[in-house]
């Protein structure tokens, strides 16, 4: 073979070679779009089918707290294809932990049965909170069967100066429905013939919690909301309304 022909191969092959990189990088590149398209279409279908499974489960809480049942998610207008309940649960428990209340802010506690008021919890309760960024101190109302009020201040750390209503506290770790409370009062209070125990948070931020000798009337409804999609997407939902709470201007007291 001659140094030309040799050449003429060489030159050849070397132009075959690129060609099949060039093919290479084109059909890498075509996959890879391809892959990104079908991912992006994927993930779109995903949030479409997660956003519709929300809006069911919404639905599902609006209408059990409208029908004050339990409900059947497919039920409902325009959600025949989704599968699911929205259960009212109903359950009494000797125990109950506020949200976090702001300073100034205040909860109303039922010790009667809402809205009758016919039926009064009777027994001893104990009250517990906790410190956040400072000491809080608590003011507890008590308003009677005839309407009558009774007051008291839990001050654990002697911010107010007025001591006639101060009821004792001690302080340690005390747990209870996966919250740590830091203090609770040293004696529990009697309770008989009380329709509401409103309990007002001052200097601090804290959670209340309440624990007594029986169970308590119920404070509100809990609400658990599944609903799943024929894609299989599944969303859950639990949301606790409280019976209609007092506002705090209503019960401003200076010390």
């Amino acid at each position: 073979m001659t140094g030309d022909g040799y050449n003429s191969n060489m030159k050849k092959g070397q132009v075959l070679l690129i060609v099949v990189m060039l093919l290479a990088t084109a059909l890498t590149v075509a996959l890879t779009a391809t892959y990104q398209s079908v991912t992006e279409t994927q993930l779109t279908k995903l949030e479409e089918e997660n956003q519709k499974a929300l809006a069911a489960v919404e639905a599902g809480i609006e209408a059990a707290l409208k029908q004050k049942t339990s409900v059947n998610i497919s039920s409902l207008p325009n959600l025949s294809s989704f599968t699911g309940q929205a259960e009212i649960q109903t359950t009494q428990s000797n125990q109950f932990i506020t949200p976090l209340l702001q300073k100034d802010e205040q909860y109303t506690f039922y010790l009667a049965n809402y809205p009758n008021f016919t039926s009064y919890w009777g027994g001893q309760i104990n009250i517990y909170f906790k410190t956040e960024s400072a000491c809080p101190s608590l003011e507890l109302t008590q308003i009677k069967n005839d309407n009558s009020l009774a007051r008291n201040i839990v001050d654990p750390c002697n911010q107010i100066t007025n001591n006639n209503l101060r009821l004792g506290t001690t302080s340690g770790t005390y747990s209870f429905g996966s919250v740590n409370f830091n203090y609770k009062l040293s004696s529990d209070l009697s309770i008989s013939n009380t329709k509401l125990l409103i309990v007002r948070v001052l200097f601090a931020p804290t959670r209340i919690g309440f624990q007594g000798s029986t169970n308590f009337p119920l404070q509100g409804s809990t609400i658990i909301s599944t609903a799943k999609t024929q894609a299989g997407v599944e969303k859950k939902v639990q949301l606790f309304q409280s019976y209609p709470q007092i506002p705090a201007e209503f019960f401003v007291t200076s010390f």
